[in-house]
């Protein structure tokens, strides 16, 4: 049993944890198809030369990551394995996806501004499901905080200052 569950109802923590990869899951699902779609906007010549497109595109991209990333945290957690600062470590990626998610809208609306009016089909999708993936990634912040309770804000205080830190 590792040092997260030690502190946590064992049942309780394992459905929490639960719940949080299959909201991930689904986020995941449509961050597949919004990829997809950003790599289908570099076909388009008036959406190819538009300033948002990378940083878009990178923005999906780390959420990918970040998916990734908290559903490997979870899987190490279910295996038993011991991890020093693994709520620590649940929070930071909860909470850096969040900040992944706020970087989506307005790199999108840079993209698909003055979009041909043939795409607009593609655009509709995307912002649905941008929508669908911020849900998700909100949806798994909600349970993590109900996990970890007061804890959350505790910890949150603490590793604000090493999201600041920029990454290459």
């Amino acid at each position: 049993m590792t040092d997260f569950f030690l502190d946590h109802n064992l049942n309780q923590s394992a459905s929490y944890l639960d719940a949080i990869y299959t909201v991930l899951e689904r986020g995941m699902a449509a961050k597949e198809v919004v990829c997809s779609i950003t790599t289908g906007f570099r076909s388009i010549p008036s959406l190819r030369t538009k300033p948002g497109l990378n940083p878009y595109h990178a923005s999906v991209a780390d959420i990918g990551y970040g998916f990734d990333s908290v559903q490997g945290t979870i899987n190490r957690l279910r295996n038993g394995e011991s991890i020093p600062f693994a709520n620590e470590m649940l929070v930071f990626e909860l909470d850096t996806l969040m900040v992944s998610e706020k970087q989506l809208n307005p790199n999108f609306g840079l993209v698909v501004k003055e979009a041909p009016s043939e795409f607009y089909y593609l655009v509709e999708q995307s912002r649905y499901l941008n929508y669908q993936i911020g849900e998700m990634i909100r949806e798994a912040n909600r349970l993590g905080r109900e996990l970890l309770g007061d804890k959350w804000h505790e910890i949150h205080s603490r590793i604000q200052n090493i999201q600041a830190i920029p990454r290459l």
